[in-house]
């Protein structure tokens, strides 16, 4: 992980991760009972890759981290390119 809550201008992105020589801009989103992946819109994406485009390398991915907690536990799910 590079940095998390990066603030740019109106916009915010929650993780700059890199794997390898790949930077990727992630979005998470957490929720009780309900999938998380739904509270990402188009205008949330949007803002996202807006956010990216005005860094310094760009990220070249865009991914979603969801965390949903349930009765049964928590689970977290890593969706590749989602964002």
């Amino acid at each position: 992980m590079i940095a998390r809550n990066v603030r740019i201008l109106h916009d915010e992105i929650d993780l700059l991760v890199r794997f390898g020589s790949l930077l990727v801009a992630v979005e998470v989103k957490t929720r009780v009972g309900d999938d998380p992946a739904e509270e990402l819109t188009t205008v949330k994406a949007a803002r996202l890759r807006r956010a990216g485009a005005r860094l310094t390398p760009r990220p070249r991915r865009y991914d979603l981290v969801t965390v949903c907690a349930a009765g049964e536990g928590v689970t977290v799910r890593w969706l590749v390119g989602a964002g």
